[in-house]
């Protein structure tokens, strides 16, 4: 929905300055986002949170999967030996095994879109900044994503890398950042 709108208002400042003088002097550059997500290291941070929390989450089903994969062999072995009443509270056990299953299933699914929306809105805000940065330093007029429609553009107008390159770089300042308030802080409480 987001992506419609920023399209239509593209179109719609490009169609106004189509029709005027201003059209020569219009600045337009193209950004890949999805290529910044992917291959920033903040953005290679965040996915590695979300692979890490995947896999603890997997292992807890796994678990839970185990379990009831085995509360299922031994109603299927014991099936004939065992009575009617203890082999329904066998199938009652194994029923709360597969709706507690299914339960962690739904929430750790509900957890990592959770996590993604956030990580990926972290590096997003971090995206938008550097771009406000290249946009400043060229004086772009119009900045267009390219998975949002763009058709074809002269690589010197993807803006991209250098992007990508600021990016990176705030990443590797910020634990400096963060590391010199807090040796200010230890130096002057002592």
């Amino acid at each position: 929905m987001r992506k419609t709108g920023i399209i239509l208002a593209a179109v719609a400042v490009a169609a106004v300055f189509a029709g005027t003088s201003l059209a020569e002097g219009l600045r337009v550059a193209v950004i890949d986002v999805n290529k910044i997500l992917n291959e920033s290291e903040a953005g290679l941070a965040a996915k590695k949170k979300m692979e890490g929390r995947y896999e603890e989450l997997k292992k807890s089903i796994d678990a839970k999967q185990e379990e009831a994969r085995k509360i299922k062999e031994e109603i299927d072995k014991q099936k004939v030996m065992v009575g009617k009443e203890k082999l329904k509270e066998k199938e009652d056990a194994l029923q709360a095994k597969i709706n507690e299953l299914r339960q962690l299933t739904q929430e750790g699914e509900k957890e990592m879109q959770a996590r993604q929306g956030e990580l990926t809105r972290e590096v997003l805000k971090t995206v938008e900044a550097k771009v406000d940065v290249v946009v400043k330093a060229d004086k772009l007029d119009l900045v267009l994503e390219k998975s949002a429609g763009v058709v074809h553009y002269s690589d010197s107008m993807d803006i991209t890398q250098r992007v990508l390159t600021l990016v990176n770089e705030d990443g590797k300042a910020t634990p400096e950042k963060k590391a010199a308030p807090e040796k200010k802080g230890g130096v002057g409480g002592k």
